[in-house]
């Protein structure tokens, strides 16, 4: 395949999400849990992801790029979540060596502590207790299309429950991913939960649907002795760059910056940041202009991720930390990321990838 009509197709993708999603209104899309990173490799780099996606998280980050993994691979996470909440998940991928592409199955679950149930007429409790949960049941196949390029994509079955009452449903992802061949730079994009809308008591609402653009390269690899290198293998040191472009359905378009330094591909460092806003505004500029009777909207001092923080805290304010150990002799990694969420308390995060010595069949 020529390489220049596939990078037309490249660069005239990301404008389709414009016109699909011109209608969407911020805050309106359901069963948010499918928005939650499972990969603490991942949330360290700030998510900035799409276009590295070179272990078993590719299940959630990218389904293009699972065909590129070579051994079967499992990724287990855990997170004790703000507000009484658990989050799980559990994916597995396979390659199909004869079909020159890969399966994966995962399943993700987000759970509630019991709760009171409260009335109207009965404020201060019923006697009763209920719980609420989500879980979604997703099967992967990916394809490799070129030795460069790959497309992967998933399937997911949605079940919500909050007390008696459940709606079930159903949404797919799409992911490409494209190995330039040049200077380590690879490519590509996203688009996640696609589907129908979801109908929970007489209440329809959309998938929390979102398009991602991303690139990635090595901005210093010590094996080839130089700061930009084609090679997939990596030396003592190591620094990977991601960036990524995120356009979702129910709220406003981020940006992901994501550094990972690697010490002799064991140990590493991750550091990522989401910004939504170029420039962020203080709250003494925002409350003056609203204190003399205008409009304070081209001011708001939430304008940048997550939109709540007041305080700009560093890691309310989608900065994320974190590290790994990658144990080759027993294929198993050990993740760790920290994140803040404004208003509430901080999250620590922790994930497993092991990777399987052969394959199954």
């Amino acid at each position: 395949m020529k390489r220049w009509p596939l990078l037309v197709l490249l660069a005239a993708l990301p404008f389709i999400p414009q016109s699909v999603w011109a209608q969407a209104k911020v805050g309106t899309a359901g069963v948010q849990f499918l928005k939650i990173s499972p990969s603490c490799r991942a949330v360290g780099m700030g998510e900035a992801f799409v276009a590295v996606a070179n272990d078993a998280s590719a299940i959630y980050h990218n389904p293009g790029a699972i065909a590129r993994l070579e051994k079967p691979e499992g990724m287990f996470s855990y997170i004790d979540y703000v507000a009484g909440l658990q989050y799980g998940f559990l994916g597995i991928t396979h390659p199909m060596d004869k079909w020159n592409g890969a399966w994966a199955a995962s399943v993700v679950y987000l759970t509630t502590d019991e709760m009171d149930e409260t009335t109207p007429e009965r404020p201060n409790g019923t006697g009763r207790k209920f719980t609420a949960g989500d879980v979604a049941l997703g099967l992967t196949y990916s394809q490799k299309l070129t030795d460069k390029f790959s497309v992967g994509g998933t399937f997911k079955y949605l079940n919500e429950t909050l007390a008696d009452k459940s709606a079930s449903g159903w949404a797919a992802d799409v992911g490409t991913y494209y190995n330039t061949g040049w200077r380590s730079v690879r490519i590509a994009m996203f688009t996640s939960n696609f589907g129908p809308d979801m109908n929970f008591v007489d209440g329809p609402f959309p998938m929390p649907m979102n398009f991602t653009f991303g690139v990635s390269a090595y901005a210093l690899n010590s094996k080839d002795r130089q700061w930009w290198t084609g090679s997939d293998s990596v030396g003592t040191h190591a620094l990977l760059v991601g960036l990524a472009w995120s356009h979702p359905n129910d709220n406003v378009e981020v940006y992901n910056i994501g550094l990972e330094y690697g010490y002799q591909d064991m140990a590493f460092l991750r550091f990522g940041k989401k910004i939504n806003g170029v420039h962020r505004w203080n709250w003494e500029d925002y409350q003056r202009k609203i204190d003399d009777g205008e409009d304070a909207t081209d001011r708001d001092p939430f304008y940048e991720y997550p939109l709540f923080s007041e305080t700009g805290k560093f890691f309310q304010n989608g900065a994320t930390i974190g590290a790994g150990l990658k144990l080759h002799r027993l294929g198993l990694t050990i993740d760790y990321a920290f994140t803040g969420i404004a208003f509430m308390e901080n999250t620590h995060r922790f994930s497993l990838g092991y990777k399987f010595p052969k394959s199954f069949f």
